[in-house]
């Protein structure tokens, strides 16, 4: 059951950003000949989290059509994320030319005038387990970049994320 299994990713997915945290916490403490090494194991527990993230928003867009978004929950997301895209275009230096153009790719798909904001906001879940594949390659933390990013969106699936494990939809 897809409800479950989210259930159990996301456990996964918490127990590896716990350890991510603690190394990184260590960081800011350790002798100097050490950090090399806490890096090294920071990025492959990143690496290893990368499948469970996909799988994470996989069975989030898979099960988000069964689910009622609010159109005026969506459009205000959906503008959060176009005017977000924009800064990030703009002030793109932290970011990858690839992770800039898949972001431009999902705003402008949003952009198109002939659906409903609540199919937008579900087509940009549909796009994310790409996206979390291009975000690791640049070493970008995509829980915490969504987040920082967009906070509204963010919010909606985090309850989308609570209406599917309520629900055990199948």
């Amino acid at each position: 059951m897809p409800s479950n299994r989210l259930h159990e990713v996301e456990e996964i997915l918490n127990r590896y950003r716990k350890q991510v945290s603690g190394k990184e916490m260590t960081l800011t403490t350790t002798p100097y000949e050490d950090k090399e090494r806490i890096k090294l194991q920071i990025a492959d527990l990143k690496k290893d989290m990368l499948p469970y993230e996909q799988e994470y928003w996989e069975i989030l867009s898979q099960q988000s059509g069964a689910i009622e978004i609010s159109e005026q929950e969506a459009q205000i997301a959906v503008a959060e994320f176009v005017e977000q895209v924009g800064k990030i275009e703009v002030g793109s230096s932290n970011y990858t030319n690839e992770v800039i153009i898949l972001l431009k790719e999902i705003r402008d798909t949003v952009n198109q005038q002939n659906q409903s904001a609540a199919a937008k906001l579900k087509g940009v879940i549909s796009s994310l387990p790409p996206f979390v594949g291009v975000s690791y390659e640049a070493e970008l933390d995509t829980e915490t970049f969504l987040r920082k990013n967009f906070p509204t969106f963010t919010t909606i699936t985090d309850k989308l994320d609570n209406i599917i494990k309520k629900k055990r939809l199948p």
